[in-house]
């Protein structure tokens, strides 16, 4: 058997263990949000389905699933709870980075055939500074908004090196760092988000890497994309599953009223809006797929990107997180005393808003979308991390 065969097996096998725990995830959400971290029984049932292991290279056992398979799980997580897409979205991609990017020594540590680490943290924010020894880095910083670090054995430090200016990950056990239990947030509360500090920490080479595509050393999947492109999918998917999720909750609502009784959830108004926001969310998931489907043929053949597929890549997940914010106000406006009352319709209404801070998909990136689509911007503009970069222009005469 090709270990081709054995990842799609295995993506098979996931995508039914998931279908399998569906109505557990559901079930356990409410007592999630109460803990403010997955229940025991939903981080078992995680654990045993395997789907940390989604992004993880199949040379180290894992599925590397391809884009469209992470939109898929993500998407299909995000629905059945919220917070735990969030959660699980990171913690797959934090260990998938350091399956990808790590050294061979660190990886046969960590990576072996019965156990694999758990990595959350923060790899894209450089808070954190580094000094350079014999040997490694000695780091201090503090680094905020780790999602899953109630599960996580390691986390990811993001850190500048001091005199070159050179950005890093640092991976580091749990127990080495001081963790900050200060998770009091509106909505996404179950993801146990927490901020966290290394304090004059001696790291050795072997568990520091560089990010970035170009440096990864193994997973086919992960080659060619830059982690802010990965972590648009990610929001992406979220945000469909989230949406979806909500127009659901709202049709099995409307389907449990009278409509002789006069509820604003069987007005015609309500069902003109249900209708155009349910074909919001069919229409983003089209150029989801649409997107990505064009990324993963370029990839596939080892070529970059090209500034259009970025443009496109980043502009699908800025419009499916509007897509979710503007159906959590229709559930706002048609929803009543439903979204005033704690449950689903309430948590998902909270956690819709919280998720779209996400800086990769404010609507600041559908302005720089625009511009670029538009062609009005000077020769040389191109997508850095989250940000536009634009090249000066010399003025006419200088």
């Amino acid at each position: 058997m090709t270990v081709q065969t054995q990842v799609n097996e295995d993506f098979s096998g996931l995508l039914k263990q998931l279908d399998a725990i569906y109505t557990l995830l559901q079930s356990e959400a409410a007592d999630g949000e109460r803990l403010r971290r997955p229940t025991p029984v939903v981080q078992d049932a995680l654990r045993d389905s395997g789907v940390f292991k989604l992004m993880v290279p199949a040379e180290l056992g894992g599925m590397e699933a391809s884009p469209l398979q992470i939109l898929q799980v993500m998407e299909k997580l995000s629905h059945a709870d919220s917070s735990l897409g969030w959660l699980v979205r990171a913690v797959a991609s934090e260990t998938a980075a350091a399956a990808a990017y790590l050294g061979d020594e660190a990886v046969t540590e960590l990576f072996t055939k019965d156990m694999f680490p758990l990595v959350a943290g923060q790899s894209t924010s450089f808070t954190g500074q580094a000094v350079r020894e014999d040997g490694g880095y000695r780091v201090s910083g503090a680094w905020q908004f780790a999602a899953g670090v109630s599960m996580a054995t390691h986390l990811n430090l993001a850190v500048t090196v001091q005199g070159t200016g050179e950005r890093l990950v640092c991976l580091v056990p749990r127990a080495a760092l001081r963790i900050s239990d200060n998770w009091d947030m509106l909505g996404l509360r179950a993801t146990a988000s927490l901020d966290y500090r290394a304090e004059d920490l001696l790291i050795k080479d072997t568990y520091v890497f560089r990010p970035g595509p170009e440096h990864a050393r193994r997973g086919r999947s992960l080659q060619g994309l830059s982690p802010a492109l990965l972590a648009g999918l990610h929001q992406a998917a979220w945000s469909q599953g989230v949406g979806r999720r909500m127009l659901d909750e709202l049709r099995e609502l409307t389907q449990r009223k009278d409509p002789a009784a006069g509820s604003p959830v069987t007005s015609d108004e309500f069902f003109a809006e249900y209708a155009r926001h349910f074909s919001h969310v069919r229409g983003t998931m089209a150029l989801l797929r649409e997107t990505w489907r064009d990324n993963e043929s370029t990839l596939a053949a080892q070529a970059p990107l090209d500034d259009e597929q970025e443009t496109m890549s980043r502009l699908a997940c800025s419009l499916a997180t509007r897509t979710a914010l503007e159906i959590s106000q229709l559930v706002h406006r048609f929803a009543g005393a439903q979204v005033m009352r704690d449950g689903v319709l309430q948590r998902f209404f909270r956690d819709s808003h919280a998720g779209s801070q996400h800086r990769g998909s404010s609507h600041i990136v559908t302005q720089k979308c625009g511009r670029i689509l538009s062609g009005t911007l000077p020769v040389g503009s191109h997508w850095g991390f989250f940000d536009l970069v634009v090249p000066e222009q010399t003025a006419v005469g200088a």
